[in-house]
């Protein structure tokens, strides 16, 4: 039996320490020096009025990006408001939607009701983390929506760009 293979039952434990680093690490900063996630990466989604905090969204984006040796997203105005858009017509219809005209990708997800359950379902999906952490994509739209009758109840859309 090799190291390697005695090694590989401790794999998913590696990476749900992993991903707690990464999640700790994205504290809320204000004096103390605090611990635990942003109180915008947990805030629920899934209750009217609810408001996403764009900025501990992509900066949690940011932070997995860096493992990667990516440039960091901004956040894009357009790119927001189309997400937006999308994200509604996702609540609406049940029809996840395409990548629209002047973005290079999308991500997609619904059920989730946070930005920290969204974030993990796509860091753990091979395709969504390939795309989360690709080195040509520089500007990001987030949007979400909640829809308390339909199947999923939150719907979101990333929207990349170059």
């Amino acid at each position: 039996m090799t190291l390697l293979s005695r090694a590989r039952p401790f794999g998913p434990i590696l990476a749900a320490l992993a991903t707690a680093a990464l999640l700790g690490a994205c504290s809320f900063g204000g004096g103390g020096g605090g611990g635990g996630i942003a109180p915008g990466l947990v805030a629920r989604m899934d209750a009217p009025g609810a408001a996403l905090d764009k900025n501990a969204s992509v900066g949690i984006l940011n932070q997995y990006r860096a493992t990667a040796g990516a440039q960091p997203l901004r956040l894009d105005a357009g790119l927001d408001a189309t997400a937006q858009a999308l994200a509604n017509e996702y609540a609406q219809t049940g029809t996840a939607p395409k990548t629209p005209s002047g973005a290079t990708t999308i991500r997609v997800s619904a059920g989730y009701s946070t930005f920290a359950e969204t974030f993990s379902g796509w860091r753990n999906s091979p395709d969504d983390a390939r795309v989360l952490a690709d080195h040509n994509l520089g500007r990001a739209g987030i949007g979400v929506a909640y829809s308390p009758n339909s199947g999923y109840g939150v719907y979101w859309v990333l929207v990349l760009a170059n």
